[in-house]
């Protein structure tokens, strides 16, 4: 049953109750109001016949005279019964109607109105008071009244209902049916995964306001737990991953342990020769020029086998409080060779105020060294490296567990050729790259994000092609206590 039928339905029972006190009650009312005023009127009307009576006697006999005005046709026919009663059994005559002992004022010359048996008796004395002149009127005033009543109770009733029900339909349909039934269609939705929906009826303090804004919230906090969920499946994908790559890498370094033993030796005996043969005044050009191929592919062959090394067996950290500025000017100084045979200029922002992190060292001098050195082979025709570090209020990405706070930040900014947009998900992947054998292994940005991980920092990397790339580091900072400390 709908809520309108049923608030209809409770509406209409109230106003019948209602009505049936209200009309009892009054017509109550009327009843011994309408008593009142009638018994009034008799007595009235008795006194008046009193009085005619006595005028009209002109010394004949009273009785004689009262039978020959029963006679007359319009008291014959009138409603009221009219007849001659004794209050004593000498006349002859019958009895009154009205008991004996409501009858004493006849004997003292006054009239008697009142109620009995469902009539008006209405006794006007006479010969003294022996004699009496009894006046019978049904007493149908009450049933009258109680038709009446109830005939304006139903009319009121049913008008009322019809109203009643009228005016319920438009303001549930309105204020209660509408507002329900676009927040069904808002569950439904919920229901069916879509958690986009919110309910307009949000405003005031009814009860569909009030469902109004819980189920905006639910909703809410339902499409933020879907979001959670989300993220934890695809961190949970990316870890997935992170353990194939790191079950690679595993044998990736055990065969660079191999190869370094294996390798190292022979290496370092070409070395040697090569760099003899270079030094021997009496060679010609042509060796010479061999030899120092030959030197330069070793060195090359050595630094490769280095990093495989370094990758795969990281040393343990040993951290320290240190200004990032500080060590990105060291880095700096220690790559100005590369800087000017490349034809490019690394400038680092200045700022009085020292940005610190807790970390390794050397491990981030590494991390400084291989962006630098990545800024400088985008740029082949040379170039301005920006390096920025500030400290600035950020929140982990997803996939970095870390709180949101301060973090120092080190941007190294290059204007070369920028990076592939689908390159951009696989810069950080060991031994890709899209540098020539003589430039890059594919392990400088792997090394990177490693450290940084480790750091309980990340990176992210800004490019466009054909107009240079920013990799920004994120470390957590310390304040001046943590580094005093």
């Amino acid at each position: 049953m709908r809520i309108a039928t049923r608030l209809w339905m409770a509406l209409l029972v109230t106003i019948v109750a209602v009505l049936g006190v209200g009309v009892i009650t009054r017509v109550r009312q009327e009843q011994r109001l309408l008593l009142e005023v009638t018994l009034r009127d008799r007595r009235f009307f008795a006194v008046v016949l009193q009085t005619a009576l006595a005028r009209e006697r002109g010394g004949g006999d009273p009785l004689d005279q009262t039978r020959a005005l029963l006679q007359r046709e319009e008291i014959a026919e009138a409603h009221i019964s009219t007849s001659l009663v004794s209050t004593t059994a000498a006349t002859g005559l019958p009895r009154p109607r009205l008991p004996s002992d409501s009858l004493s004022p006849l004997a003292r010359g006054e009239v008697v109105v009142d109620v009995y048996g469902g009539e008006f008796l209405t006794y006007v004395p006479l010969e003294g008071g022996a004699v009496a002149l009894e006046l019978v009127e049904p007493h149908a005033i009450d049933g009258l009244l109680a038709r009446i009543g109830w005939q304006s109770l139903w009319t009121q009733a049913l008008a009322l209902a019809a109203l009643a029900g009228l005016v319920t339909f438009v303001q549930t349909r309105w204020l209660v049916g509408r507002p329900l039934g676009r927040l069904t269609l808002m569950a439904r939705q919920i229901g069916s995964g879509d958690f986009s929906g919110r309910a307009r009826e949000t405003q005031g303090k009814h009860e569909v306001a009030i469902l109004a804004r819980e189920m905006n919230g639910m909703a809410e906090q339902l499409e933020l737990a879907r979001r959670a969920l989300d993220e934890l499946g695809a961190e949970r994908v990316a870890a997935l991953e992170q353990l194939r790559h790191a079950d690679r890498l595993r044998t990736v370094g055990q065969l660079a342990s191999t190869l370094a033993h294996e390798l190292g030796t022979p290496l370092n005996v070409v070395s040697g020769h090569a760099r003899l043969i270079e030094q021997e005044p009496s060679v010609g050009d042509e060796p010479r020029a061999s030899a120092r191929t030959i030197l330069e592919q070793a060195n090359r062959m050595t630094g490769i086998l280095k990093d495989l090394l370094n990758f795969a067996r990281r040393r343990g950290k040993r951290p320290d409080a240190l200004d990032l500025r500080a060590l990105a000017q060291h880095a700096t100084r220690m790559l100005e060779p590369l800087v000017r045979r490349s034809g490019a200029v690394i400038h680092v922002a200045p700022s009085s105020n020292p940005v610190r992190v807790y970390a390794d060292g050397q491990q981030l001098m590494q991390v400084v060294t291989n962006l630098l050195t990545n800024a400088i082979q985008a740029m082949p025709s040379g170039g301005e490296v920006r390096i920025d570090v500030e400290e600035l209020e950020a929140e982990p990405p997803v996939g970095v567990h870390g709180p949101k706070g301060r973090y120092a930040r080190l941007s190294v900014r290059d204007h070369g050729v920028g990076i592939e947009r689908e390159d951009l998900p696989h810069l950080f992947e060991p031994f890709f790259t899209r540098k020539s054998e003589s430039e890059g292994t594919g392990l400088g940005l792997a090394v990177v994000a490693g450290i940084t991980r480790d750091h309980r920092g990340w990176v992210d990397v800004q490019s466009q092609r054909g107009e240079g790339s920013c990799f920004s580091v994120y470390l957590p900072a310390i304040g001046e206590s943590d580094a005093s400390v």
